[in-house]
């Protein structure tokens, strides 16, 4: 790959722009493989991280940009490459502002013609002269869907462009993808466009039946397609964002089980001298399967319509990640059973779940079209799945595995339960049916904090603390429809990784700096404990008329931390319009590199009735180089009216970057509002620190009034963690 090529799959020129507009066993040889392949990759060229990989802990899930993850998406028909009428970057967009982070596309190999499956708008099937694929075009007419021939020994260009392209753009989203570099032909119509088709090309190869084209018949073709993985592996050797898929559904159509393994290992081989590997994914079957002697080169076993959750049982032994990534032919209904059987996989012990969704389609990559085919999608399903996955990432889920024996007692007929355990310390349970009372699990002796959640909208639905003294306890469920699910995490405070923690339970701010009018201990209202941090600013009295914070610990670039902290705003606190900041971590500038201030890195702010988000970034070693502050990027985030007169608690997640290595993930009251990939920082010699109290728009003392001219709130439960701590170790209240 040429150094431009590099380039753009770590920062993502548009293409649009340059076109027509646990603790594992380790008791199996694959497990030594992948753990070998983890540390090679870990050292990543274009990210400072490796390619997504198995996590060494529990390789049923994933590794990625140093964060455990499980990818979860409703993504399009696969044609967002291959189909160049396609608007990809509006379709990542929307991925992206619903927290999803996985796309499944084909490699344009295969396609379909208008009206397969009974779907319509399919993007598989592009208009005449729209499909892309990796083979070039010849000076020969006559490709059955308009254009010309195809030349299996060249590469198209455009092709490669859009594809680098595609899987740069979703980098930069925070978003993995599935690259299916194969699929058999179910029919003769779909055989009939692809261009390894004898009619398609202009080399004289695939003069055959539809279903002898994978299955080691003929050895020009074989050329063809090992050439085709070659190429395709060379391209995107250094991006980060992406996994293999040998082939869609080879259980149809003739392929077989000696070329899946054949072309396994042409990706190994091609990959063999790169620095760093990429991981394989082998559809299984639909629904489920036993999987017996897999390659050693596979890392994830895929299944289709893969409900109830059967294959992932059967599997687990090993130790792969196991996923979900095609649903539909459910029915009438586009919704409910696409989120159940998301909700069930995952708390199966799933790694994957990709939903097929039918509202994207060309001149609609919004997700606006409506739904004309066998499955479902959309909006108010992208909801309910975004509450699937801000569920299962409140958890340390690396540490979890699936034990439903701790649910001791029967459901009631058409309703099933089942459970993901950390014995002693996290329980996360997903009930499917309509008909439970209540709900009586085994628990060690210990004090607990039980939480159900609504899977429609991932908001508590009932709470409740209490301590246990070991064995059976009975739990009542709410009220609900379809499904519920519930969290339970121990209550003590046995927290790890703390690098700092301040509960404001002494008579001072131990630990903290001054910056502007000092803060004071307040009894009375309090987080936890009996006192709490209480920032009072008064506009025309105080010395100090804009600020009254504290100052603590600093971070390093590079890093990841966690942050959780507390806030209470009081019930006479109005909305004002001039800008108020409530917590931040600000930058120190390079004065040797001629900087000489700094905005924060990343700010919440109270203004006007509602809270905020900026975040900022710079890779430049000068933000101030052209002469006036210059950054490399800006994102504000509207996170909604604040409440008052109740504690809002705030958990952060994030790497420190400048680079697209960095995450950033955002927690109001156990929900997750900011979800975000890349750079965070400023690209500076020390890291940003964290400040809390307030900082308001009142410097300049001629500037117009607002509502107010006071202010007081109070924050508390402040704690800082490092990569070993997780969300229940600095969560306030937890």
């Amino acid at each position: 790959m040429s150094q431009e090529d590099q380039r753009k799959c770590s920062s993502g020129k548009p293409y649009a722009a340059r076109t027509r507009r646990w603790r594992c066993g380790c008791r199996h040889p694959f497990v030594t493989i992948m753990f070998i392949v983890g540390v090679v990759s870990f050292a990543a060229a274009a990210h400072g991280a490796g390619p997504i990989r198995l996590h060494p802990e529990n390789p049923h899930y994933f590794l990625w940009r140093d964060k455990p993850t499980i990818l979860i998406t409703s993504a399009e028909h696969y044609g967002a490459v291959l189909n160049r009428a396609f608007d990809y970057t509006q379709y990542l967009n929307t991925l992206q502002a619903n927290s999803f982070n996985l796309t499944r596309t084909f490699s344009g190999a295969y396609c379909e013609p208008v009206g397969a499956f009974n779907i319509e708008r399919n993007t598989l099937a592009p208009a005449a002269g729209d499909l892309l694929c990796p083979w070039a075009r010849s000076e020969v007419p006559g490709y059955a869907n308009g254009g010309n021939k195809f030349d299996l020994t060249r590469w198209d260009r455009e092709y490669f462009e859009r594809l680098r392209d595609f899987v740069a753009q979703a980098g930069r989203r925070g978003i993995v993808v599935e690259l299916v570099l194969f699929c058999p032909f179910y029919r003769d119509s779909m055989w009939q466009l692809s261009p390894m088709n004898i009619r398609n090309n202009v080399n004289g190869i695939g003069a055959m039946e539809r279903t002898d084209v994978y299955a080691l018949k003929d050895r020009d073709l074989l050329a063809v397609q090992d050439a085709m993985v070659r190429k395709v592996v060379e391209a995107l050797k250094d991006c980060d964002n992406v996994y293999y898929e040998i082939c869609n559904e080879p259980y149809f159509g003739g392929v077989t089980i000696p070329w899946q393994h054949h072309i396994a290992e042409t990706i190994a081989r091609a990959e063999a001298r790169f620095e760093h590997k990429h991981l394989i994914a082998q559809n299984i079957a639909n629904k489920s399967k036993v999987v017996e002697n897999p390659s050693p080169h596979v890392s994830i076993l895929n299944f289709h319509y893969a409900k109830p959750p059967e294959a992932v049982a059967q599997n687990y032994h090993w130790d792969r990640a196991i996923g979900d990534d095609e649903t539909g032919f459910a029915g009438e209904d586009r919704v409910k059973p696409y989120r159940l059987e998301g909700w069930d996989f995952i708390m199966a012990g799933g790694a994957v779940y990709s939903n097929l969704d039918y509202s994207f389609a060309v001149g609609h990559e919004d997700g606006s079209a409506e739904i004309n085919a066998p499955g479902g999608g959309g909006p108010e399903l992208w909801q309910h799945l975004r509450a699937l996955k801000d569920f299962i990432h409140t958890f340390d889920f690396v540490a979890m595995k699936p034990d439903n024996a701790v649910i001791t007692g029967s459901t009631p007929e058409g309703t099933t339960a089942r459970a993901l355990v950390e014995p002693g310390r996290a329980y996360a349970i997903y009930v499917k049916g309509n008909n439970l009372r209540e709900l009586s699990l085994d628990l060690p002796a210990g004090p607990y904090q039980a939480e159900w959640i609504d899977t429609k909208t991932g908001n508590i639905e009932k709470s409740e603390s209490f301590t246990h003294g070991g064995g059976s306890k009975t739990l009542a469920a709410p009220g609900y429809s379809d499904d519920i699910a519930l969290r339970i995490l121990r209550a003590e405070k046995k927290r790890r990784g703390l690098l700092f923690e301040s509960d404001f339970e002494g008579e001072d701010l131990k630990g903290w700096k001054i910056s502007g009018n000092a803060p004071t201990v307040a009894r009375g209202l309090a987080r936890a404990g009996k006192q709490a941090m209480k920032t009072s600013l008064d506009r025309h009295k105080d010395k100090v008329a804009y600020r009254t914070e504290v100052s603590g610990p600093r971070a390093e670039i590079g890093k990841e931390y966690w942050y959780g902290f507390s806030i209470l705003l009081p019930e006479d606190y109005r909305p004002d319009r001039i800008w108020e900041i409530v917590a931040q971590w600000h930058g120190v500038p390079d004065f040797d590199a001629g900087e000489n201030w700094r905005n924060p890195v990343m700010a919440l702010s109270t203004t006007n009735g509602r809270w905020s988000w900026v975040s900022r970034w710079d890779a430049k070693r000068n933000t101030f180089a052209s002469g006036k502050r210059q950054y490399g990027g800006t994102r504000d985030y509207d996170l909604g009216p604040y409440r008052t007169g109740v504690w809002t608690d705030w958990v952060i997640h994030i790497k420190w970057s400048y680079g697209s290595d960095g995450f950033l993930e955002v927690w109001r009251d156990g929900r997750a509002v900011i979800d975000a990939g890349g750079p965070n920082a400023f690209n500076d010699e020390h890291g940003p620190f964290f400040k809390m109290g307030l900082y308001k728009g009142w410097r300049d003392p001629d500037r117009p009034s607002g509502a107010v001219n006071r202010r007081t709130l109070y924050h508390d439960e402040f704690r800082m963690g490092g990569s070993e701590a997780s969300y229940a170790d600095v969560a306030p209240g937890s």
